[in-house]
């Protein structure tokens, strides 16, 4: 009884995340702070007399379709400012046939951060100008200067981005970075970080309110960490890059039994439960080892299955009276 209540809570709740870090930050920090949902990545503070917990959680998944470039109206993004290309900003000679023909906003964003990461030099002690016209004439920036040159670039090939600031946290502390975001279309903001990772980042990033980096870090620490969802993702040329499709899981229902409430977990810990009539369906599942159960006429059932690649993968499920797998 207890499992069939779980699984209908799901069901009309949505999804439950499975990358998770909890961080404590002292008030000051605390303030800066901003809870809801940013990049798909959903924030939460739980108050301590001397700060706050904040809670970070994101369930991974491929990204639905390759969005289409040029993006249509890039000015629906929302922040009028991401679209606004530095004075004298020129493209580099490396990324004048940007793009080549098919490739999806995705596949540019992909291209330009993968460029600052192999040609722009991490050198947090680089004492220069960090503007995104001087790192490049450089060959060398610190974590600000090669955002901003990913940003600039981005918004020269009219795909709107931004800068985000804030901390990255890890079991011996906590530092000041700055990494991206860019929107692509119908797929919204997605993040990324020269050097780290295309379409997503670590729970251990917290953006944070303000640009001034002045207050101390002191106190802050991570009290929980899960990442095993973007640390399995695939690894190209150094960048963690979250694919483009993924798997799509089609559970068909027993024709005599056709309400049905199934619940998914992912490798991870993700879950996702969905209710349906005939069938329930899963998009943009990342590959690997999966666990559904699922709920018919009554009776609780379960079976185990591993996804791969990308397309569709129909399972039946039995139903009441009937064997899994």
């Amino acid at each position: 009884m207890r499992l069939a209540a779980g699984l209908l809570a799901l069901a009309c709740g949505g999804v439950a995340f499975g990358d998770e870090a909890a961080i404590f930050v002292p008030t000051a920090l605390a303030a800066r702070v901003e809870g809801g949902e940013r990049a798909g990545l959903f924030i939460a503070l739980e108050a301590r007399p001397d700060g706050a917990v904040v809670w970070l959680n994101r369930a991974v998944q491929a990204l639905p379709d390759a969005p289409v470039y040029p993006l249509p109206e890039p000015t629906r993004c929302g922040d009028p400012t991401a679209l606004e290309v530095p004075p004298s900003f020129a493209v580099p000679p490396e990324l004048a046939g940007l793009p080549p023909q098919g490739d999806s906003a995705f596949d540019v964003a992909a291209r330009v951060v993968d460029f600052v990461s192999q040609r722009i030099t991490l050198d947090e002690h680089d004492s220069g100008p960090q503007d995104g016209i001087s790192v490049l004439a450089r060959g060398r920036g610190r974590c600000s200067g090669r955002a901003n040159l990913a940003v600039g670039l981005l918004r020269a090939a009219a795909i709107p981005a931004r800068v985000v600031r804030g901390i990255v946290v890890g079991r011996d502390g906590a530092h000041w970075h700055r990494w991206g975001e860019a929107w692509l279309g119908e797929v919204g903001w997605i993040t990324f970080d020269p050097g780290a990772a295309v379409g997503l980042v670590s729970v251990r990033y917290l953006p944070l309110r303000g640009s001034g980096e002045g207050a101390t870090l002191a106190g802050v620490r991570l009290e929980r960490i899960n990442e095993k969802a973007y640390l399995g993702l695939p690894v190209r040329r150094g960048l963690r890059v979250l694919p483009v499709g993924g798997v799509t899981l089609r559970c068909l229902a027993p024709a005599r039994d056709p309400a049905i409430t199934a619940l998914l977990v992912g490798p991870d810990g993700s879950r996702w439960a969905r209710k349906g009539l005939g069938e329930v369906v899963f998009v943009g599942m990342l590959p690997g080892r999966y666990r559904i159960v699922w709920r018919v006429a009554g009776r609780t059932n379960a079976l185990n299955l591993r996804l791969e690649g990308t397309g569709e993968v129909r399972v039946g499920l039995p139903g009441a009276g009937e064997a899994g797998s």
